[in-house]
């Protein structure tokens, strides 16, 4: 495979990587901090379908101990269609998880995320994508929240050289709880930040992530935050890819532990266009 399609497979799982941490036993925002650590999200893709998985597992350093798996499934689609010069992609996944808090485990499926918007090569390697969608409420228990989630994303990627560099942020806006309980989660914005090197099949280098609640929940609730750092390594195998990276917190407030974070995901391409 040659390079330019390893960098698009790299957008694809960046852009739709929706996996989540809500719930009051965990908390925080609702779209994972770190969840697009090592992907050039901002670079268009090919016209035509793509599917990819990917899974985590968070553990939380705290009494109780808290520790959570979640698993998504997700397909994305590059239209034909460019508006403005961008080309109009789509993607939408569904989510399983299970949490486990001192021993009590729950799980189900999480909120159905669907986003849609335009990734634009700006040329001499600038890329910017943005998208906007969000999240059905779910009320299934596990780590689902019961409440409509905006989302708002903005990612920007510089391509040079076999390097990779890209910052994306993410804005999410909570609704009241659909059962009339008000907003128990937090709106959030999140910033994944990545600089990697493809040499030959390899794909190597450092990430970081941060995240900050944006409101409070009232009943004494403390505002999270928390910054974390740690590496990613990808390998291009041909018809498939295989990608790993692992964070933990080096600073965090409001939290009662710090967080450690493993991810695997694996990208397959359904359909390319002849383009």
């Amino acid at each position: 495979m040659d390079k330019c399609r390893w960098v698009v497979w790299r957008a694809v799982a960046g852009v739709v990587m929706l996996c989540a941490l809500g719930g009051s036993a965990i908390a925080g925002s609702v779209t994972e901090g770190g969840e697009t650590l090592g992907l050039a999200l901002g670079a268009p893709l090919p016209p035509g379908f793509y599917f990819l998985d990917t899974s985590s597992y968070i553990s939380r350093s705290n009494k109780p101990d808290i520790s959570a798996i979640v698993n998504i499934p997700v397909i994305a689609w590059s239209t034909p269609w460019t508006l403005l010069n961008g080309r109009i992609e789509a993607y939408s996944g569904l989510a399983e998880d299970m949490l486990n808090v001192g021993g009590n485990h729950s799980a189900g499926l999480y909120n159905i995320p669907l986003l849609v918007g335009e990734a634009w090569n700006l040329g001499h390697g600038l890329n910017v994508s943005h998208f906007i969608g969000g999240y059905t409420p779910m009320n299934s228990g596990g780590l689902a929240t019961n409440n409509w989630v905006f989302n708002d994303r903005v990612a920007v990627t510089y391509l040079v050289d076999g390097w990779s560099f890209t910052a994306h942020v993410i804005y999410g806006a909570v609704s009241r709880d659909l059962q009339g309980h008000g907003q128990d989660t937090p709106d959030y914005i999140n910033c994944d930040l990545t600089t990697v090197k493809t040499i030959g099949k390899w794909t190597l280098g450092p990430v970081a992530y941060g995240s900050r609640d944006l409101s409070s929940l009232g009943n004494g609730y403390t505002r999270q935050g928390q910054l974390a750092m740690g590496g990613f390594v990808g390998y291009d195998f041909g018809r498939v890819a295989l990608q790993f990276y692992a964070t933990h917190d080096v600073v965090q407030t409001g939290y009662t532990g710090e967080d450690t974070r493993v991810f695997m995901r694996w990208i397959v391409p359904v359909q390319f266009s002849n383009d």
